[in-house]
């Protein structure tokens, strides 16, 4: 019986292994290509145009809306969550050519432009979801599933994090680890030593980031 059991617990490790070892394949490929392209865009490019056609209102009203003083919650985490996005890519493009990254936003977060890319479309989702409550149009989209899209997304990026580490680790070894032992995976100040806490921190935070906005929103102005 417990052979059994351990021969299939070696299997499934095998693939498991398999698929990381595969998987990792494609992050250096993704790396190469110039920033804004290629697999680390898809789950942000599918979030922006799931989102914006599914909004009832037009693109000059919804820029107007953004200068007006309501929704300020939520504005504040699209402006934050863009800085972030744009400083640490482009800080990667001019250090990446020396070998692992572990300063500037690096310091403070493994993954920087996935925590960017995060409270961005968070923002962009509590705004999107107040636009649906309050507009006469309907999108495609009700509100729960447009905070579903933005789940989809998050998860995305997570198991994106995941992969690539697992690319760093076999390509810089020792290095990696020590910069991994003592740096955040996804939300600054909270460093954990398990993946499962990694990954548990990285979605409810967030999550609960999200719903508190939401709920801010709802009291907010019609204007």
């Amino acid at each position: 019986m417990n052979s059994i059991k351990e021969t299939r617990e070696m299997g499934a490790e095998r693939v498991r292994s398999g698929v990381l070892k595969v998987a990792g394949y494609f992050v250096p490929l993704v790396q190469s290509i110039p920033a804004w392209t290629g697999l680390m865009t898809l789950p942000f490019a599918g979030y922006l145009i799931t989102v914006f056609t599914n909004l009832p209102v037009n693109l000059p009203r919804a820029l107007f809306d953004f200068f007006v003083p309501f929704l300020i919650l939520d504005k504040a985490v699209i402006i934050i969550g863009f800085s972030i996005l744009v400083y640490s890519a482009a800080y990667l493009m001019t250090k990446r050519k020396g070998g692992l990254v572990t300063s500037g936003p690096y310091r403070l977060v493994r993954h920087p432009q996935y925590l960017g890319m995060t409270l961005f479309t968070l923002g962009l989702t509590s705004w999107s979801v107040w636009i649906l409550n309050n507009t006469f149009g309907v999108g495609f989209l009700s509100p729960s599933q447009t905070i579903g899209v933005w789940f989809v997304e998050l998860f995305a990026y997570i198991l994106l994090a995941y992969v690539e580490e697992q690319h760093l680790s076999s390509k810089y070894g020792e290095a990696f680890e020590a910069f991994k032992s003592q740096v955040p995976f996804f939300i600054p100040l909270l460093k954990t030593s398990r993946a499962g806490l990694d990954i548990l921190v990285s979605v409810v935070l967030p999550a609960g980031l999200l719903l508190g906005v939401v709920a801010i929103g709802r009291v907010s102005p019609i204007l």
